[in-house]
């Protein structure tokens, strides 16, 4: 599938270009000179306006720079949007000014980022290892965002001054690469960097330089790659949106020299996480992590649910992946991650969603222009910017409708046009209009989506017409003539989906819309974000399960139409309690508590009384736990650490009994807070290794415990009083004696009881 470029596209009236509207507000609410800020700064440049806060003063300076670009690139391209391109224009000269005032090529906002990297000419291991300390977040995946963004503007507004920008950095890090060997250089990429293989591959398919392919080959991260290539997923407990960007590069390597086999990684990895690792909504992971394949009881009970930005990762990767070689769940996928994710993480007054909880009766959380700067904020401003992408594209000679969506086409290298209007999915009637400067024979590929019968009632100009059936679509050729019209209607029926493991749980769609229920506007605790470092986190209390309807197991029937007749709007039977619940679509529920997935049973008395009983048993202790938990991390999970200020010498994460933990030979801390002074305990949660372990406990530098946790235990909590007040207490963790310390997992500050 070649897919016509973004300006030859225009989104027509709907809500996709109501979607794209409000990103705009927001986007130009920003200010460009706070944006690039931190670049200048790292050049020793006064900067024109302070840097924003949040993520933009903690270590990831200067990352939304590049979103911005890329948000700007694509924003740019109707007519009539002369400011928008002025601001990346002016973006693009200031990256320019800062990279003068360096002199090498280098230019980025990370904190001591020139020093950095320069160490690595001639630090070897030691200095690869750096990328990935506590010294830093993630610098690689910080400049990505920055080239990215430079690179979107040469891809869709062929921008020379960005390209001159990105192609000059290039050149700086082949020379310095060139001094790294191949083990550092694969240390390095543990860390975060953000798909810089894919940012290579496309600037080495623009330029047709070699060195740049090289270089996208060499940043394949052989730890991903190679248990992709044995067919083996070794995916369960990585930071999911480090994987997923390498893979999209992965795809994008492969097209440089036709690598089948490199190709064919990539659908691997893309089958693994949309068939077995997402959830109905097209969104996969658990606080930002991937769970165990069997075991999807954390993504129902955890109110940090699939994240934003694996999606928008993972919808490039489907992308590259339909180019390549075409297949018809790609764009199934696609289309419910774009209507039941994207177009879901952006509230209808603008704002970004980071987490999108699973967990029945909880809520989203929306970033605020001046204080939220996550990476779910920089990715939702692209997102929100690119639904034209994928509607219209050629497929062997056919021009192709993939998705139902308002929007124009305007091909004039094929010497044709078309108008789709549509209400899909509150209304099932497409109508395609075709634009011709003079009659033309053509093919015109209709998508046939997966969760469909088929196309209904096709017509050319209201007479019906005959189609070539193929996969995924149907094929009409026949001389066209200027203003023919083709109609159809794509049938919506319910469909019922099982959460991947096959536990009691499941969820309703209609088509690719997933349906969720208003659960109350109560106790949304940081429903708008404020600068806090986890302001993304819907931190309101949670709700038990013991009170949710329970539904009959794979029973689609239960679904029907709301009697009231508002599209797309349903009645789920319950069992019990008996009755009916209101479902809607999921991407119209804001500002409320939802919920997507419900608890099941066999249709009998024993069956729905066991399953109430089970739901009551995971209410128990959890949701008492939950209520005295003031603060909580969890150790050698990214985001979390990070957020808690983590630092750590000699020390390791592992996967112990399907659970990450961090032990160390040296010593490691986090702080925790606590505003209102409540705390009085820390509970620590220990997983033992094959040895004996040793580890002294610090509390605000007091020493409270020196633990012995024998080999092979089974995992334990254990609760430590704090030896003072005060807004933040810092824990510290040191090996004692010659051994390693035990695995620690979780580690909550409690209230009093």
């Amino acid at each position: 599938m070649r897919f016509f470029h973004p300006g030859q596209v225009t989104l027509l009236d709907g809500m996709f270009r109501d979607a794209e509207q409000v990103d705009l507000d927001y986007v130009m609410t920003l200010d460009p000179d706070r944006l690039v800020a931190p670049y200048l700064r790292e050049a020793g440049l006064p900067p024109r306006a302070d840097s924003y806060g949040n993520w933009e003063s903690s270590g990831l300076d200067g990352h939304t720079a590049g979103h911005y670009l890329s948000a700007t690139a694509w924003l740019a391209l109707p007519a009539g949007r002369a400011e928008v391109r002025h601001r990346l224009d002016h973006v693009v000269a200031e990256l320019s000014r800062a990279q003068d005032a360096i002199g090498t090529g280098y230019v980025g906002g990370v904190p001591g980022g020139f020093a950095l990297f320069e160490s690595l000419r001639a630090g070897g291991t030691e200095a690869a290892v750096r990328f990935g300390s506590s010294e830093h977040w993630v610098p690689w995946y910080n400049l990505h965002k920055m080239l990215s963004g430079l690179w979107d503007a040469v891809d869709l507004l062929g921008h020379d001054h960005a390209r001159a920008v990105a192609l000059r950095f290039a050149q700086w890090w082949l020379e310095l690469a060139a001094e790294i060997d191949a083990d550092p250089f694969e240390n390095m990429l543990a860390t975060e960097y953000g798909g810089m293989n894919d940012l290579f591959a496309r600037m080495a398919t623009d330029t047709g330089r070699a060195d740049l392919a090289a270089m996208a080959h060499r940043f394949s991260h052989r730890a991903i790659l190679v248990p992709l290539q044995e067919r083996r997923d070794a995916l369960t407990g990585l930071h999911a949106n480090t994987q997923i960007p390498k893979v999209v590069g992965y795809a994008t390597t492969a097209a440089l020299d036709g690598d089948s086999a490199l190709l064919g990684d990539a659908d691997y990895f893309w089958h693994q996480v949309v068939e077995r690792r997402s959830v109905v909504i097209g969104g996969n992971s658990v606080r930002e992590h991937f769970h165990v394949l069997d075991d999807f009881t954390a993504m129902i009970e955890d109110r940090e649910g699939p994240e934003t930005c694996n999606t928008y990762n993972m919808l490039k990767l489907t992308k590259a992946l339909a180019e390549a070689q075409l297949s018809s769940e790609y764009l199934d996928y696609a289309e419910r991650a774009l209507y039941s994710h994207q177009l879901a993480a952006q509230h209808p007054d603008g704002g970004f969603v980071y987490f999108t909880p699973m967990r029945p009766r909880h809520y989203r959380v929306y970033s605020q222009p001046e204080s939220s700067f996550w990476c779910c904020v920089g990715t939702g401003m692209e997102s929100q910017a690119k639904y034209g992408e994928l509607i219209f594209g050629e497929q062997d000679g056919a021009l192709a409708v993939n998705l139902f969506i308002s929007a124009a086409l305007d091909a004039p290298q094929l010497g044709t046009g078309l108008r789709m209007e549509t209400g899909f999915p509150a209304d099932e009637g497409v109508s395609i209009v075709v634009a011709l400067d003079r009659p033309k024979r053509f093919s015109l590929r209709l998508r046939v989506p997966g969760w469909s019968g088929g196309l209904v009632d096709l017509a050319v100009n209201g007479r019906s017409a005959d189609a070539r059936h193929v996969d995924g679509a149907v094929i009409l050729e026949r001389d066209w003539f200027a203003e023919d019209v083709v109609t159809f209607r794509v049938p919506l029926e319910p469909r019922v989906e099982r959460l991947p493991d096959g536990s009691p749980w499941q969820a309703y769609s209609v088509g690719p819309i997933v349906l969720a229920a208003r659960e109350g506007g109560e106790d949304l605790i940081g429903l708008h974000a404020d600068g806090s470092r986890m302001g993304h986190i819907a931190a309101g209390r949670l709700r038990g399960f013991s009170e949710l309807p329970i539904v009959v197991t794979d029973a689609a029937g239960a679904v029907v139409p709301d009697p009231a007749g508002m599209p797309l709007h349903f009645l789920l039977t319950a069992r019990d309690p008996a009755g009916d619940v209101s479902l809607e679509p999921f991407f119209g529920i804001h500002d409320e508590r939802y919920t997507i997935y419900w608890p099941t049973a066999a249709d009998d008395a024993d069956a729905i009384a066991a399953r109430r009983d089970a739901l009551v048993t995971m209410d128990r202790g959890s949701l008492a736990l939950d209520r005295l938990t003031v603060d909580a991390v969890a150790f050698g999970e990214q985001q979390p650490e990070s957020d808690h200020e983590f630092r750590g010498i000699a020390s390791r994460v592992q996967m112990r009994g399907g659970r990450r933990a961090r032990s160390t030979r040296g010593a490691m801390s986090v702080i925790l807070s606590d505003p209102g002074c409540e705390g009085a305990s820390i509970r620590v949660g220990f997983v033992s290794g094959d040895e004996t372990t040793r580890v002294a406990i610090d509390i605000d530098g007091v020493t409270v415990a020196e633990e012995v946790v024998e080999r092979r235990t089974a995992a334990f909590d254990l609760v430590y009083p704090l030896v003072s007040t005060g807004p933040q207490h810092k824990i510290e963790f040191r090996a004692t004696g010659a051994c390693s310390t035990p695995g620690i997992t979780m580690i909550r500050l409690l209230r009093w009881t």
